[in-house]
C-alpha cells in the first residue's frame, strides 16, 4: 500500500489551521470544522491510496466541499488570508484527486 504524502500534508494543514483559527480568535466554529475535515481528509487518503481509483471521488468531494465553503467566505470577506488560500488549495486537491479517479 502507498502513502499518499501530498494529502496527508493538506489534511494536516487544514487540522492545524483549524487550531490556528481558534487559538487566534476563540473560534470554536474553526477548529470543530478544521479537525473533522482534516481527520475525514486524512482518512479518505489513506483509502484512496491502498484502493482502487474510484475510491479517490471520496477525497475529492471532501476537498470541494472545502472549497467551496471557504471560497464562499472569501467571497463575503474579501479577504486571502485563511479564506482564499484553504478555497484555492483545496479546489487544487480536489482537480488532483478528481484527476485520479478518471
Amino acid at each position: 500500500m502507498s502513502t499518499d504524502y501530498i494529502g496527508l500534508a493538506f489534511a494536516a494543514l487544514v487540522a492545524v489551521g483549524g487550531a490556528v483559527g481558534y487559538f487566534k480568535s476563540s473560534s470554536v466554529a474553526s477548529l470543530v470544522s478544521g479537525l473533522a475535515f482534516g481527520a475525514l481528509i486524512s482518512l479518505s487518503v489513506q483509502l484512496a491510496a491502498g484502493n482502487s481509483k474510484s475510491y479517490s471521488l471520496l477525497p475529492a468531494s471532501l476537498c470541494l466541499i472545502l472549497s467551496l465553503v471557504m471560497g464562499g467566505r472569501f467571497l463575503d470577506s474579501k479577504k486571502f488570508m485563511p479564506a482564499g488560500m484553504v478555497a484555492a488549495t483545496s479546489l487544487v486537491m480536489a482537480v488532483r484527486y478528481a484527476l485520479k479517479a478518471v
